[in-house]
């Protein structure tokens, strides 16, 4: 595929694209991290599944999610070498985001193999809406700018944007499930006018970011698209001699490993572990606070010194904030809320740099094998992080099977150290190891600089 005229050398962007693109991943996490937060709990607790059914059909969604995403992306390429856009798959995608959102949250009058069929059918169907809405998304930045500075300055914007997201979700879920059980309804009730909320805000905000976003019309290439299959060819064997983005693929599996163990428990320790259900919706709150704060941070400590720099900062605060929280006392408030509050300035660092050097790497990669894969490289990182995000459920679904919890009976106290061990050492240990791998990344500003050059080069 040829690559496209540069279309943000001097590295400005204007406002409203910035925030126009901060609002799309504002409306993706308000459905991804409520699944995140909720979905397993929903399963387990609401729906009565048993903890290794509900973790095997989160993880089949997961897989699908994953495996899907190069495909879709593949599609994506072709169809905006066709059109010159992204932005109205975006928009096309908006609706069947938020309705199969909530769909997710509904309880039917079913049970057994029934129930789980209809828990894993609107999965699958959420998974594949969220695919086609977010393929386009990801690859936006490629086409905005090409000034590394200017990308960490978007990604920032993005960040907080998803931030903002998690902190709605994490506020608004609770509240409402909580207002209708105060009224006499059932707690699956108030999932389910939660998840009907937060699915329609966050269909209206994918659509105004489609509409906001200022992206510039490519050319039509319609003799240089590959098929499907060579699309997807390409792609691996584009990855493959990518050193710095496989680097970046492995972060995103490890920090998504990590931030999920201690995500995803975080309702059972609260619950159980701490006897605190009633911090639920601030020690959320505080983690989501806590990277809108910090995503700024990050930007200008990549831009005083490197993106490197400022990500291996980021993770060694993260470690910091997982360790803590192996300390909050049974009844104690202060240890978690200060715990998630610094694993999530810490955290705050990894998306906010691998969504800004993920585009560097694809003009290495590009320099380096001659192919340029722009959507199709989302898709492999996205597809990286999904499967890991389905493989922390099957972890933590198997964990909590195994040391005997079950969500109609108080769990035990080995279930009661498995939960404080996934919110806490095992985090912590995954983030530090993250830090010897990006250790030695190679493209600094000055390299990627020079990327830019000799790719321009090779255009004349």
């Amino acid at each position: 595929m040829k690559r496209p005229a540069d279309t943000g050398e001097s590295g400005h962007l204007s406002f409203a694209s910035k925030a126009g693109y901060g609002l799309g991943d504002l409306g993706f996490l308000l459905v991804w991290h409520g699944s995140a937060l909720f979905l397993l709990y929903f399963y387990t607790d609401v729906l009565g599944l048993p903890p290794g059914l509900a973790g095997a059909i989160y993880l089949i969604s997961m897989i699908w999610d994953a495996v899907s995403d190069p495909i879709v992306a593949a599609w994506a390429e072709r169809r905006a070498a066709r059109t010159g856009r992204y932005a109205p798959i975006i928009a096309m995608a908006a609706l069947p985001v938020g309705l199969t959102y909530g769909l997710m949250f509904i309880a039917p009058p079913l049970s057994g193999l029934a129930l789980a069929g209809w828990a894993l059918a609107t999965h699958l169907a959420f998974r594949t809406a969220y695919t086609i809405a977010s393929m386009p998304y990801n690859t936006l930045p490629v086409r905005l700018t090409t000034d590394g500075k200017a990308r960490s300055a978007l990604s920032g914007f993005r960040v907080s944007g998803a931030a903002t997201g998690a902190v709605v979700t994490a506020v608004l879920t609770p509240v409402i499930v909580q207002a209708n059980q105060t009224a006499g309804r059932t707690e699956a009730f108030g999932y389910m006018i939660a998840a009907i909320l937060v699915g329609l805000l966050a269909s209206a905000l994918l659509f105004t970011c489609s509409r906001v976003v200022r992206e510039p019309e490519m050319p039509a290439q319609d003799a240089e698209r590959p098929d499907y299959l060579s699309a997807l060819f390409g792609l691996f064997r584009a990855a493959r001699g990518n050193t710095p983005l496989l680097r970046l693929l492995a972060i995103m599996v490890g920090g998504t490993i990590a931030q999920g163990l201690f995500l995803q428990n975080m309702l059972y320790f609260l619950t159980h572990v701490i006897g605190r259900a009633d911090l639920i919706t601030p020690v959320l709150a505080a983690s989501a606070f806590a990277v809108i704060l910090a995503a700024p941070v990050w930007v200008i400590l990549a831009a005083r010194t490197s993106k490197r720099v400022s990500l291996i900062s980021g993770l060694a605060v993260a470690v910091t904030g997982y360790a803590a929280m192996a300390l909050a006392p049974p009844g104690g408030a202060m240890v978690p809320m200060v715990s998630v509050a610094i694993a999530g300035i810490g955290g705050a660092a990894i998306p906010v740099m691998l969504w800004s050097m993920v585009p560097d790497a694809i003009e290495h990669g590009e320099l380096t094998t001659g192919l340029r894969v722009e959507a199709r490289t989302f898709g492999l990182a996205t597809f990286a992080q999904k499967s890991a995000v389905g493989i922390t459920a099957v972890i933590i679904g198997f964990i909590l099977a195994s040391a005997g919890y079950s969500g109609d009976a108080a769990p035990p106290q080995s279930a009661l150290t498995a939960i404080r061990i996934m919110v806490s050492l095992a985090p912590a240990l995954l983030m530090a190891g993250l830090i010897g791998i990006i250790w030695t990344y190679p493209i600094s500003q000055l390299r990627h600089q020079e990327i830019l050059a000799a790719l321009k080069l090779k255009q004349k």
